[in-house]
């Protein structure tokens, strides 16, 4: 039988809490403050803890921080009143409880959020012991990365498929492969077997989108010429992944929660509700915190998607990856183009890649890839083969300093001086003095027919 700890310093509200869920056939106990509740919690192993956020001796906030170091993963309901909402949304989103809920309490939502607690806290008891080996290592072969950000990433990737999650929420700069992951998850988890159903949220008219989400029945409005099924119900038994959530507009939102409140949906122009058995997989670019605070998402679909939550880190935060990236890539465009010549990148242009801040992050760099490889001639790619605003932040210019006279400077002369220096420091080797100025070969070569310089006037004699 669960156990559920109630604690609130009025006697009343903890009587009829009491009253309601035992009849539900759960084991309560209540504590009318919070050092009472850590003693109960020294002699006895809950499941759920429900604490009011306005106590005298201990608020509901002290109460969970002191929770979290004994049993980090034990589900925490917070009942707070309208006055104290933007604290308690802030401790689900960052001091970890699990859940709010609002004064007064509607009883069918608290049944549904410890029931929805009791099945996370079951899933760890059953697939996580204290030891991090017990679970699983999976292999991603399609994702890309070694770095220390994408093996954190990894690991919680194969938290969620061994223990069956539900409800994902992917955040993270556009470009990053919120997709690649959601893809993943569907095909190493249980799900496998059945459909992967993705859909762009921001694409699709908003008059549309329920239609696409939940399907219609024929007749439900102009054009509906035949019952339709909706992704959800195509998705039934696999996933469903929900890219750019947030630019979901406020009705839908509501529709959506119900959807994951009630795991039932109805199709537009229907009057029997659909019971649905799906992953739900969103994915965002945008800060949904934010969209909460400003009142353009909701707090209680944000908080029913962001279960367990996954960020994509950029990829100029893993430029240790970017090599493996570039030879992926240029693999994949030589199977592309069979008959175009395999390439590599030089040491000096892999320089400027990783150098690069990408702010259209792995998709950029395969579309630069892509331009590149179609377009460079030879096998090399060099530094003049990249995009100028690439090539050009390949030197860090942090620690240069120089000051012009006031009667002006060549800098025609400057470079003219620069490479007849270089081709006299390394005795005409056009290769090495190419790497000294930081240019391409080629470049180098061009710059030395319109000066008139001859490599063989540098060779030492």
């Amino acid at each position: 039988m669960p156990s559920i700890l109630i604690v609130d310093d009025e006697q009343g509200q903890r009587a009829v809490l009491q009253t309601i869920l035992k009849r539900e056939g759960y084991d309560i106990e209540a504590a009318e403050n919070g050092a009472v509740a850590l003693e109960k919690m020294d002699e006895k192993m809950f499941d759920v803890v429900i604490s009011d956020m306005r106590m005298a001796q201990m608020t509901g906030r002290e109460l969970l921080q002191e929770i979290k170091k004994r049993d980090p993963d034990l589900p925490v309901l917070i009942v707070t009143a309208f006055a104290e909402l933007n604290d308690a949304i802030n401790l689900v989103a960052v001091e970890g409880a699990f859940y709010y809920l609002e004064k007064p309490i509607q009883i069918d939502i608290l049944k549904k959020e410890i029931k929805r607690a009791l099945d996370v806290r079951r899933g760890l008891d059953d697939h996580e012991s204290s030891d991090e080996t017990s679970v699983p290592e999976i292999h991603f072969e399609r994702i890309i990365g070694q770095s220390e950000r994408m093996h954190q990433l990894f690991k919680t990737m194969a938290r969620i498929i061994h223990r069956g999650v539900n409800q994902i929420l992917i955040t993270g700069g556009t470009g990053t492969g919120k997709e690649l992951v959601a893809k993943a998850i569907h095909e190493k988890g249980k799900r496998r077997d059945s459909l992967f159903m993705p859909i762009n949220c921001g694409a699709v008219p908003d008059d549309l989108i329920e239609s696409e989400l939940f399907g219609h029945e024929k007749g439900a409005f102009t054009g509906a010429d035949r019952q339709k099924k909706g992704l959800f119900e195509a998705a039934n038994g696999g996933t469903i992944f929900l890219d750019e959530i947030g630019d979901i507009s406020p009705h839908m939102q509501s529709k959506l929660l119900r959807v994951l409140q009630e795991r039932e949906i109805m199709r537009v122009g229907g009057v029997e509700s659909l019971k649905v058995d799906v992953c739900v997989i969103a994915a965002t670019n945008k800060d949904l915190e934010a969209g909460v605070e400003a009142g353009n998402f909701r707090a209680d679909l944000y908080f029913r998607l962001n279960v367990i939550p996954l960020q994509m880190p950029p990829l100029k935060e893993r430029s240790d990856d970017i090599p493996l990236l570039v030879d992926f890539f240029l693999q994949k465009f030589s199977e592309e183009y069979p008959e175009a010549e395999a390439k590599f990148v030089t040491p000096r242009a892999m320089s400027a890649l990783r150098r690069y801040d990408w702010p259209g992050n792995v998709r950029q760099l395969e579309n630069y890839l892509h331009r590149t490889f179609v377009l460079s001639e030879g096998d090399a790619i060099d530094l003049d083969d990249l995009p100028p605003e690439i090539s050009d932040a390949s030197l860090p210019l942090s620690d240069f300093h120089v000051e012009i006279p006031e009667d002006g400077i060549s800098l025609e002369g400057i470079m003219k001086e620069y490479i007849r220096v270089a081709l006299t420091q390394t005795g005409g080797n056009q290769t090495r003095a190419a790497e000294l100025l930081g240019l391409s070969r080629r470049r180098l070569q061009n710059r030395m027919l319109n000066y008139g310089f001859n490599s063989q006037d540098f060779k030492t004699r």
